[in-house]
């Protein structure tokens, strides 16, 4: 089966909401979330719309179903204590003044378990960073430390552990990556 990834349409709505909230791991123990992954926050049709007219929402089609997707977005449109807002100064924290240019944040991310090990992920990651690559400098992604199916996927794909941080209660690792070097073959 061919799969191929594109960005968004209002159209995909219904899928993504649907695949996000089957993969948020609701109804699972702790240990079971942990190795199988789970996705955080919440996404609406106007959230995505949104985020549409900004970076962009990826998706992977596989002859006309969901196999995943990918939302970026710019920083700044959040909270302080939004995880994604905490993972942000986080990683301007850690850069101790150099300048990292222009700043997407990568997620949430989610495959359909069904098509997961088929390459999805590296195909929305691949598409993503070349679409990106020339109007951004640096992703920054961030992942709860209780979650290590997915810190395990963020360091697969060699993305720089940038900083941990803390926000609600909760221990996470922020993680960046060049969407330049990843869309040329080169994680980093």
């Amino acid at each position: 089966m061919t799969i191929s990834v594109r960005r968004s349409r209002p159209e995909d709505h219904s899928a993504i909401l649907s695949l996000m909230d089957k993969s948020r791991g609701v109804g699972l123990s702790d240990e079971e979330r942990a190795r199988r992954g789970f996705v955080q926050g919440s996404l609406t049709e106007e959230l995505l719309s949104r985020f549409e007219d900004g970076p962009g929402v990826f998706v992977a089609d596989a002859a006309g179903q969901l196999a995943g997707f990918a939302v970026t977005s710019e920083p700044g449109r959040l909270p302080p204590q939004h995880p994604a807002s905490a993972a942000v100064a986080a990683v301007n924290e850690a850069a101790d003044g150099r300048d990292l240019g222009r700043l997407f944040l990568y997620g949430p991310v989610a495959v359909d378990e069904r098509f997961q090990g088929r390459g999805v992920l590296t195909r929305l990651l691949t598409t993503l960073s070349r679409a990106l690559a020339d109007d951004y400098d640096l992703a920054v992604a961030f992942v709860e430390t209780a979650n290590e199916r997915s810190l395990a996927v963020h360091r697969h794909y060699g993305m720089t552990e940038a900083a941990p941080f803390e926000t609600g209660g909760r221990t996470y690792v922020a993680f960046t990556f060049s969407p330049a070097a990843f869309a040329r073959g080169q994680s980093r």
